[in-house]
């Protein structure tokens, strides 16, 4: 549904995005990945049709959206960060209005409205002002208004920003549903709500993709060490990441690539003491990070 060959976007001398190739089928939930700064707004933007490629190209249901924008742009629903909404508008008059861009009228609209509505369960406040309803209410309705003509790719950026537990419980469910007829690019920063909603993820920074696979791909399979030496300088001689002075004396550091009597080997070697061996469950935090500190190294 989505497949984006070469996308590129420079600002002035900033290149933004690189050579982004992209791509998210009907029945997959795409998880977007990546540091601030790393270009994910810039990417959704171009593939939204707000901004325009510097070059590459973005194919949307078979269509080029920088030559056929109007009829590519049908099959976008599109969930901003934030989710800006009118807030002088009565939640029905809102989706109203989306739906009519939309080509839907009449009773064919309003049956769309109802459907979307219940499903996202904001029935009970389509006629108060949107200026009055909470966080989660207005995540919700910019939910609504983004499905309601039924698009094939949903772009979601944040969108669970403002939702209670229960509430997000019930979107990851609604997301699934959807998904089974739509392809979902879902952008965050949260990873565990990434992981227990995405099939596969793909990571980028700088503007470049960086790792691509589903989750059990982000495991290196290797135990990482929370270790505590001393003297300082005793960190120089091992392969350390977060590295922390204690006190005048001990720092404290994490380490990838080494068992923990190769650690004790190096750390008395130099001369120096350990006197914290401590190993590391694996996580996707960790490895998110891990895969971040690689990229990187490399650029």
């Amino acid at each position: 549904m989505l497949q984006t060959h070469n996308l590129s976007k420079t600002f002035g001398s900033t290149r933004a995005v690189q050579n982004l190739d992209l791509s998210v089928q009907v029945g997959q939930i795409r998880g977007l990945l990546g540091p601030n700064g790393a270009g994910k707004s810039t990417t959704i933007r171009m593939i939204c049709g707000v901004l325009a490629p510097t070059s590459g190209s973005i194919q949307i249901g078979g269509e080029n959206i920088s030559l056929n924008p109007t009829v590519a742009k049908q099959f976008i629903g599109y969930v901003p960060e934030g989710a800006p909404l009118p807030l002088e508008l009565l939640p029905i008059e809102y989706l109203k209005h989306s739906a009519t861009m939309y080509g839907l009228y009449g009773d064919e609209r309003m049956k769309a409205i109802g459907s979307w509505a219940e499903r996202c369960d904001i029935e009970n406040v389509l006629r108060k002002p949107i200026g009055s309803l909470s966080r989660g209410y207005r995540q919700r309705l910019a939910l609504a208004a983004a499905l309601v003509h039924n698009p094939k790719l949903i772009v979601l950026d944040e969108p669970s920003t403002g939702l209670d537990p229960e509430q997000g419980a019930s979107f990851r469910t609604l997301l699934k549903e959807v998904a089974e007829h739509a392809a979902v690019m879902y952008s965050s920063h949260h990873l565990a709500e990434v992981e227990v909603t995405c099939d596969v993820v793909s990571i980028i920074n700088h503007g470049m993709l960086i790792h691509e696979g589903d989750f059990q791909s982000l495991y290196s399979g290797e135990t990482s060490l929370t270790v505590e030496v001393s003297p300082h300088a005793v960190v120089e001689e091992l392969p350390c990441a977060n590295i922390e002075f204690i006190d005048e004396r001990w720092a404290r550091c994490t380490v990838d690539s080494l068992q923990g009597e190769q650690v004790v080997s190096k750390v008395t070697g130099a001369n120096g003491k350990v006197r914290l061996l401590h190993p590391l469950e694996e996580s996707i935090e960790s490895n998110y990070l891990r895969i971040i500190r690689v990229s990187e190294k490399q650029s």
